[in-house]
């Protein structure tokens, strides 16, 4: 066809179009949804008359729904706030509550992909996200081979993919230079209120601790392990890293000021007060490393007069501290949770290699919460700690990797870090010639939030407990997601806001 004949076409269908039809079209699209809407409330209320509870939860998923699609944006704030207080809703609202991240994830991320397909007519690929389903396929045939029964699997395969599918659903929205700093803005938010608990915490240990954890206080050398908001100290000091990290990003590569240092100061000061050693390790890396990165001459001036004091002083100490841990949990002939489960994982991933023996099998909530048969094969139900009596199996899921290579075998695993290693590519690589700041910033912090979680997956379950693994692989998600709308000429840097809406609605009314 030449072109003249496609513009003939083009103009003829454009003529068929004329106001009044669009609009009868859209008027029986809304009366379809709106109708199916109704029928859906109405079917919910027949059932609610006698289960009110399945009524309120068929209203709550049809409201979220309806606002995933309208809103995905605030679809996915919510969902992060409710996977944040997961916890807190567990030990309120039982099971019920605990799986309520999960699915907010996974309704989030079907809503919002759908949208993107049937509005847009385009999906953007998440880096990697080929190597995470062989990840998938290994753990899912693994417990087909070794016959896991099938609502385990699927309860374990839900425990492991959430990280990368809140990152499936961020990359499907739209982000510009201007929702940058709206994050920017809600982290120095979410880091106020974690310095605000965590002084209140330091001023009244007990009741604070007796509120929130149900338990006694931690206590190191007479001062209180903080918690802040939390249950544990270790997700706060996950969080306290990742927020400083990310403030101290902002200072040095788009705008700096004396109360974003300070903020960063104190939040890094408070993450040292839970007394982990990976809030330590994880601060002073990437500390360092975006310092370095930043290149201020100032700063460096500073730094290389203080660090030989510093390290006189605190050396010694983190030394100890870092490799004291080291040897006690995978030390050659240690019997530590850690060093079993590790060791366990990899006896299973060479036993059944190269598969593993399937999603919820191993050393994850889910194998914890069942008691897995293979810790009896593995003689773990007579070991503190890893036992099967009550109060006994406290460290099952006490680190990350043994669950990956128990359940999904060395081809899982492998699978999982080539696809981990490439969303960690697309975030060291340059946007475009012109990048603002802001998207720099995103890219960095990215990078400090995917570095501080391998960390912390060393000695805990980072890809699956609340609030750390929403972050692993955000930034990546955000970043390939202003690629896509670089390269397809929807977002332009330097543009506004509406331009940026404009631009959108432009291509949403061509496709």
């Amino acid at each position: 066809m030449s072109d003249r004949s496609v513009i003939l076409s083009s103009s003829f269908v454009a003529a068929e179009r004329s106001p009044r039809a669009e609009r009868l079209r859209r008027s029986a699209r809304s009366t379809v949804a709106y109708g199916a809407l109704l029928a859906v409330v109405f079917l919910g209320a027949v059932i609610g008359v006698r289960t009110p509870l399945l009524l309120f939860g068929s209203v709550a998923v049809i409201a979220f729904v309806l606002l995933a699609w309208a809103r995905p944006k605030l679809a996915l704030a919510l969902t992060v706030i409710v996977t944040m207080i997961s916890p807190q809703l567990q030990a309120a609202m039982g099971s019920v509550g605990g799986i309520a991240d999960e699915a907010m994830i996974f309704g989030a991320a079907t809503v919002i992909v759908a949208r993107r397909a049937l509005v847009e007519r385009s999906v953007v690929w998440l880096p990697g996200l080929g190597w995470f389903g062989l990840f998938v396929f290994a753990g899912t045939l693994g417990a087909i081979v070794y016959g896991t029964p099938l609502e385990i699997s699927l309860q374990g395969a839900t425990l492991l993919v959430k990280c990368v599918v809140i990152a499936i659903a961020v990359s499907q929205v739209h982000w510009s230079p201007s929702d940058l700093h709206g994050l920017a803005r809600a982290g120095f938010v979410l880091a106020l209120i974690l310095i605000v608990t965590g002084l209140v915490n330091l001023a009244i240990p007990g009741p604070w601790a007796g509120l929130l954890a149900g338990s006694a206080v931690q206590y190191v050398g007479g001062v209180p392990s903080i918690i802040g908001p939390f249950q544990q100290p270790a997700a706060y000091g996950r969080m306290a890293t990742i927020l400083a990290s990310s403030i101290l990003a902002y200072q040095l590569f788009v705008k700096s000021s004396w109360v974003g240092y300070l903020t960063a100061l104190l939040l890094g000061g408070l993450s040292l007060l839970t007394f982990r050693v990976k809030a330590l390790v994880g601060l002073l890396l990437v500390s360092t490393g975006l310092v370095l990165r930043a290149g201020n001459a100032l700063i460096l001036a500073v730094l290389a007069a203080c660090l030989p004091a510093v390290l006189a002083l605190v050396g010694p100490g983190i030394f100890t501290a870092v490799f004291g841990d080291v040897e006690l949990y995978y030390g050659e002939g240690q019997t530590s949770a850690r060093s079993r489960l590790t060791a366990g994982g990899t006896q299973l991933a060479m036993s059944h290699f190269p598969l593993g023996v399937g999603f919820g099998r191993y050393a994850s909530a889910t194998a914890a919460d069942y008691y897995s048969p293979e810790y009896t094969r593995l003689g773990f139900d007579r070991i503190y700690g890893l036992g099967s009596k009550p109060g006994f199996g406290k460290y099952l899921n006490d680190t990350q990797w043994p669950a990956l290579l128990g359940e999904t075998g060395w081809l899982g695993t492998i699978a999982f870090i080539i696809g981990a290693i490439l969303t960690l590519r697309i975030l060291l690589q340059r946007t475009a010639p012109d990048e603002p700041p802001i998207v720099r910033w995103i890219r960095l912090s990215g990078v400090c939030w995917f570095v501080l979680i391998m960390l912390d997956s060393v000695a805990a379950p980072a890809f699956t407990s609340p609030p750390s693994y929403l972050f692993l692989f955000a930034g990546a998600a955000i970043v390939a997601s202003l690629r896509f709308d670089l390269r397809e000429g929807i977002l332009r840097f330097g543009e506004s806001r509406l331009d940026h809406t404009q631009s959108t609605q432009q291509r949403n009314k061509a496709s």
